[in-house]
């Protein structure tokens, strides 16, 4: 086995990752942003499986309505059969005095290709409830990056080759779902969608020139969007797009493939029409190019749930890399 050593966040200590030289020979199953808990029954309807509970039907950020985070399913340990250990997220609390402190560690492929399992050891519930209040946060995000990048993986298997006119436009790949065939360009502008009236997708890309690092902040990128989205995206009755005032975007810094990112999550409307939903951008600059690049995705669905949709959206950020010289 091999350790692999990630902060999730200051709060969450190191967490360990053991990838099974074994691993790899299934595909790890079930419903994208599902977690499988082996808990007793005793136990999960107790203070710990409420604790756990609460982590993983936290709301997902960025929707217009309440969402979990994720769709949970609780199985205990006798009934865990090899039909179940390949589903591609596990968590398995362990509560016993044989440990000194709380911690958790992960392995990644032990079973099926693409799966975690997540184990929360503790010496006593109320360790083991407060290591979960404290990290929260971090739990949420490693589940959320794994879905992101499996997700981004199958994109890039079912698209094939990246996008040609965007390589070509932007110095770009990036690999998105099928059937957005509806494209619209300007100048350092793109926009593909499928336009539906209910489940619809849509990428937008769109560029300029990188003067000042703080255009990478909060409010210049909220305004840059609304600049830019608001005169290319129109609809009826005079109406553009604008980035919802009742939702504040939540704004985070990250890197991923090797590449700095600033990303926006939030909701966006038409100002004089009755449409919106959910969206999420991330911006980063072109080092070949000294081009700010701002790739986004965003969906309508009217009465109905969008959490998985727009993570199928997302995973396309997930995607993004450079040509190799």
């Amino acid at each position: 086995m091999r350790l692999i050593n990630l902060l999730l966040l200051p709060l969450l200590a190191v967490l360990l990752f053991n990838s099974c030289n074994g691993g790899g020979f299934l595909s790890a199953s079930s419903l994208s942003s599902e977690v499988l808990v082996i808990m007793d029954k005793d136990d999960w309807e107790g203070a710990t499986g409420r604790a756990l509970f609460e982590v993983l039907n936290s709301p997902a950020k960025g929707l217009p309505q309440f969402e979990p985070n994720f769709r949970i399913i609780q199985l205990t340990p006798e009934n865990f059969t090899s039909t179940f250990k390949v589903a591609r997220n596990i968590i398995i609390p362990e509560i016993s005095n044989i440990y000194s402190v709380a911690k958790l560690s992960s392995e990644l492929d032990k079973y099926a290709s693409g799966q975690i399992i997540m184990t929360v050891r503790a010496p006593d519930s109320t360790a083991f409830i407060n290591f979960l209040k404290e990290n929260k946060e971090g739990i949420v995000d490693y589940i959320l990056n794994k879905e992101m990048e499996r997700t981004a993986q199958w994109l890039i298997k079912d698209s094939g080759t990246p996008q040609s006119r965007i390589q070509q436009v932007f110095g770009f790949n990036i690999h998105y779902p099928k059937g957005l065939s509806n494209i619209t360009e300007h100048p350092n502008f793109y926009w593909a969608t499928n336009s539906a009236g209910r489940a619809r997708k849509d990428i937008v890309i769109y560029q300029f020139p990188y003067t000042t690092e703080t255009v990478f902040e909060k409010d210049s990128l909220i305004s840059i969007r609304n600049r830019v989205l608001g005169e290319y995206i129109t609809g009826s009755f005079d109406s553009h797009m604008t980035t919802a005032t009742a939702y504040d975007p939540d704004y985070r810094k990250m890197e991923y493939n090797g590449i700095f990112r600033a990303e926006l999550r939030g909701l966006w409307e038409m100002t004089s029409d009755m449409m919106g939903g959910p969206f999420v951008s991330q911006a980063f600059v072109n080092q070949n190019t000294n081009m700010v690049v701002v790739v986004e995705v965003f969906i309508f669905a009217p009465e109905a749930d969008k959490r998985n949709l727009i993570r199928s959206m997302e995973g396309a950020l997930y995607t993004i890399n450079f040509p190799k010289k």
